[in-house]
C-alpha cells in the first residue's frame, strides 16, 4: 500500500484530474521502482514522452516509437527522445542488437500482430538485454463495472455495446492471462525474469469505473469532457482520491486476481 500512495503522490502531478489515469499509472510506477533500463534503449508505444521522464528521469539515450503522427510528433518535440519514429511497432526500424533494454508501458495490448511486435523488438535488442513491460491481463475485460451495472440494471443490450465500445476505443486485442503474455514472450524469443500483477480486482473495477464513464460518447466529445471540468472546481480533488484509492487498497487484501502486470524478460 505505501508503495502505492508514494508512487500517487508523483503520478497524480501529471494526471490530477484523471482519476482512471492517476490510479493506473501509480500501480505501473510502484511496480516499475524495482527495475532499471540500461541506455541505449527503446520505448515501443511511447506516447509523449511525459511518463517515461517521470519514471526514468537520469536516462538520456532512448529512442521512441509510436503508431500515431501526432503522438508522435509531440513526442519528438519533449526533449526525451533521440529519435522518434511514427510507424506500427511491428513495421518499426530494426536495427540488429543496437539496444541495451527495451520498455513498453501499456501498449503491447493494443497493438496488432502481436507476434510481429515481439519479434522486432527482439532483433532490435543485444542478447541477454531487459525488455520491462506493463500489460493489462483477461480481467480487465471481465471487470468493467460500468458494463456491469447497467446489465443488473436491466438492460443487457446496451451492457453488451457499452463494453464492446470500450474494448474498441481502447483496441484491446490482447488482453491475456499472465501465464499466456508470459507464453508470447517465450515464443519470442525472450525468458521472464519477474512477473509483478498490479491492479487487485476492487482497484481495478474503480479504474474501469472511471474509465469506462469517461469514454462515453456525448455531442461534441465524451463525458470524460464533463467530468474534467466538474473536477476542476475541486483544487484538492487529487488529495481527496488519494483517500478512497487507500480505503479501496485496504479492501483489496484479499484479492481474487490482478487486471494487468509487469514482466521483466530477457533476450536470449
Amino acid at each position: 500500500m505505501d508503495d502505492f500512495l508514494a508512487a500517487y503522490d508523483v503520478v497524480s502531478k501529471l494526471y490530477p484530474l484523471i482519476p482512471s489515469m492517476s490510479a493506473w499509472r501509480s500501480c505501473e510506477y510502484a511496480g516499475y521502482r524495482r527495475f532499471q533500463l540500461h541506455e541505449p534503449v527503446l520505448d515501443i508505444g511511447c506516447g509523449d514522452g511525459r511518463f517515461f521522464r517521470l519514471l526514468w528521469p537520469e536516462i538520456k539515450t532512448v529512442d521512441g516509437v509510436d503508431f500515431d503522427a501526432a503522438t508522435a510528433e509531440a513526442a519528438r518535440h519533449s526533449g526525451v527522445y533521440r529519435e522518434v519514429h511514427a510507424s506500427p511497432a511491428d513495421k518499426m526500424p530494426v536495427r540488429e542488437s543496437a539496444y541495451a533494454s527495451a520498455f513498453a508501458n501499456c501498449s503491447l495490448e493494443h497493438m496488432n500482430n502481436l507476434p510481429g511486435v515481439l519479434n522486432a523488438i527482439a532483433r532490435n535488442l543485444k542478447p541477454g538485454a531487459p525488455f520491462i513491460l506493463s500489460v493489462v491481463t483477461d480481467k480487465f475485460i471481465e471487470w468493467q463495472m460500468l458494463s456491469l451495472l447497467v446489465e443488473k440494471s436491466g438492460a443487457p443490450d446496451l451492457a453488451r455495446r457499452l463494453k464492446q465500445e470500450h474494448i474498441d476505443y481502447h483496441n484491446l486485442v490482447n488482453a491475456f492471462s499472465a501465464d499466456d503474455w508470459a507464453k508470447k514472450l517465450g515464443a519470442a524469443g525472450f525468458e521472464v525474469d519477474a512477473y509483478i500483477p498490479i491492479a487487485s480486482e476492487n482497484m481495478s473495477r474503480l479504474i474501469l469505473l472511471f474509465d469506462q464513464l469517461w469514454h462515453v460518447p456525448q455531442p461534441g466529445g465524451e463525458l470524460g469532457l464533463q467530468i474534467y471540468a466538474h473536477l476542476e472546481r475541486f483544487p484538492n480533488f487529487p488529495q481527496a482520491f488519494r483517500h478512497i484509492l487507500r480505503g479501496v487498497l485496504e479492501l483489496d487484501e484479499a484479492s481474487s486476481g490482478f487486471s494487468g502486470g509487469i514482466f521483466k524478460a530477457t533476450r536470449k
